[in-house]
């Protein structure tokens, strides 16, 4: 059970499989979440049409998942949490899942990954990193895969994997702002910063501290 959607990830019994036999254990993993945009919208105006979309999302995404020995942990309702042994396999499946589901009928999703210590207990899952790449998704858009910079460490050397960078963002209770790259590969979306500014935290004020020149001709003004 995913308590209020994603805002408490607390993650229980569907992941006992993994904690069978352990009252604790940890582990590394690539986490992606995904969300359908506009799917609730849908289901008020045309509940066919939303249920196949639906249909088609979950086809697609549980046979990439698979193919890229990834594991499905939960659905709800339009989004999806999954994690991965690995980042490349990660990334590999998020491209492959747009790159079908930007073709006819085209499904609009949003992906975000981030590669973090989750602990396992016998009554669920626990982790930043799930929080995190929650976050991710969410400053997504229709289209895109944000990665977070742990993720684009593990895949930069990857010549077929093509990225661009977003920028720093600050996250709701992420203590530290996150850097942010999106896929870039063909068919997938890649905003620019300013087209994501409604979901991002604004700064109020800034400051900037330049050099000063010595424009005196007291030596002792140098240290300034």
């Amino acid at each position: 059970i995913l308590t209020n959607k994603k805002q408490d990830f607390r993650i229980e019994s569907f992941f006992k499989p993994f904690a069978t036999g352990m009252m604790q254990s940890r582990q590394l993993a690539a986490i992606m979440f995904t969300d359908m945009l506009g799917y609730t919208a849908l289901m008020q105006t045309d509940e066919e049409e939303a249920t196949k979309k639906r249909q088609r999302h979950k086809s697609v995404f549980d046979k990439s998942v698979e193919e890229h020995h990834g594991k499905v942990l939960q659905y709800f309702g339009d989004g999806t949490l999954s994690i991965f042994s690995s980042s490349l396999d990660c990334v590999n499946c998020a491209i492959d899942i747009q790159q079908q589901l930007v073709q006819p009928p085209k499904v609009d999703i949003r992906i975000g990954i981030h590669t973090g210590d989750i602990m396992h207990e016998d009554d669920g899952i626990y982790g930043n990193g799930v929080n995190i790449a929650s976050r991710i998704e969410t400053l997504s858009v229709p289209g895109g895969v944000f990665i977070s910079d742990r993720v684009y460490e593990d895949i930069k050397n990857h010549k077929h994997i093509l990225t661009k960078e977003i920028g720093f963002f600050e996250m709701k209770n992420v203590q530290q702002p996150v850097r942010i790259f999106a896929i870039a590969n063909k068919g997938l979306v890649v905003p620019g910063r300013e087209e994501i500014k409604g979901k991002i935290k604004q700064t109020i004020n800034t400051l900037a501290v330049l050099p000063f020149a010595n424009l005196s001709n007291d030596p002792d003004n140098e240290f300034f």
